[in-house]
């Protein structure tokens, strides 16, 4: 058995040894969890009976609406990469074992969890939630998202290998199914997919020009940034004033806040400012599934305890503690050998370990 020293170094080590992805791309993704932690925080506190802020509320309406469309586009953008180098059986084994997979399971684990102490939680369920997995992911709370994102790139990676449509004719059949969410009822799995499939077909989209560095050099302007921020500012008070516009405007302004936060990111990157926001994307996958339960008890504990501390401060410390102990979770799993519980155990022929347990195989001494 190996020294204790090797061991706490890896579950406190943040930073990973070696990122295989673009610095920018992992820089938008922890703006982005941010943004769905700090969600997450408000709503349980409220409906835990506290009163919360009004502005802060506003400003969780205007991060709201372009976070989750950026997971998507940013997904579509390493679509043909990642598709020439696994195939096509390899790219879905490899997107069922790291998000269909950990879905279901953390669906039920979660599930069980909120029916055992149903009467500490803000949530009422019961044995017969379990269909809501399949049926109505939105009923799962913050796990809905790897389901959606599942069923958009399964489905189109079918149009795009059997049944070759090109980029354009993908978008076309994104822009068709957003004006025909409202037949998809209460079936989240299908409206969800409806939903999200533009954003994931424009990252393919824009993939050939988005990596020129010609591209790059121009997103990574400071100047435009700071010429659109009253442009992102003016175009979520519309929607927040218009909640009824339809979703082609509501897209259309999600997809502007998405390009705004890849543009502050490659600025970030580029000058590597804020280093923090590319760790936290490196775990935002592993932030997102464990967050939630951390909060509820962290805000169980200060409610209990009736600390005397302002709206403001409480949100900020769920928040810290919210990542901060999702990210020692998650090590703390690797070191103990938990992989299951966050990838599949389905095999690809150029399977290959993952960077994160060959550094706990190594603080474990073996």
């Amino acid at each position: 058995m190996g020294s204790l020293g090797p061991k706490l170094k890896f579950i406190f080590s943040f930073r990973p040894a070696v990122s295989r992805r673009y610095a920018w791309v992992d820089y938008a993704k922890g703006i982005a969890i941010i943004f769905v932690v700090y969600r997450h925080v408000l709503y349980g506190l409220l409906y835990s009976g506290v009163t919360v802020d009004p502005v802060m509320m506003d400003a969780n309406e205007i991060l709201y609406g372009f976070r989750m469309p950026l997971f998507f586009f940013l997904s579509g953008l390493f679509f043909s990469s990642s598709l020439q180098k696994r195939g096509p059986a390899d790219f879905l084994v490899t997107k069922i074992n790291t998000l269909l997979y950990p879905y279901v399971l953390w669906c039920f684990i979660q599930l069980t969890l909120q029916i055992v102490f149903s009467n500490y939680t803000n949530f009422k369920r019961g044995v017969g939630n379990y269909i809501d997995i399949l049926i109505h992911p939105r009923g799962m709370l913050q796990q809905w998202y790897l389901f959606a994102l599942f069923n958009v790139t399964a489905l189109y990676l079918f149009n795009h290998v059997v049944l070759r449509l090109k980029a354009p004719l993908q978008v076309l059949l994104g822009l068709v199914m957003l004006g025909l969410i409202p037949l998809a009822g209460t079936i989240s799995t299908i409206s969800d997919v409806m939903m999200f499939y533009i954003f994931f077909c424009l990252g393919h989209l824009a993939a050939p020009y988005f990596f020129e560095e010609r591209v790059q050099q121009q997103l990574a302007s400071g100047y435009k940034v700071v010429i659109l921020l009253p442009v992102f500012a003016v175009a979520q008070y519309y929607t927040m004033e218009h909640p009824e516009a339809n979703m082609y405007v509501f897209s259309s302004l999600a997809m502007f806040g998405a390009l705004l936060v890849i543009m502050i990111s490659f600025l970030l990157a580029r000058y590597k400012r804020m280093t923090f926001l590319q760790t936290l994307g490196h775990y935002s996958l592993y932030i997102y599934l464990l967050h939630l339960g951390i909060i509820f008890l962290m805000r169980m504990a200060l409610l209990h305890l009736g600390l005397q501390v302002g709206m403001p401060v409480m949100t900020l410390i769920l928040m810290i503690a919210g990542i901060l102990f999702s990210i020692i979770l998650y090590r703390t799993c690797l070191l103990l050998h938990l992989e299951f519980l966050f990838i599949g155990p389905f095999k690809t022929r150029t399977a290959t370990m993952p960077i994160g347990k060959a550094a706990a195989d190594k603080a474990n001494g073996q």
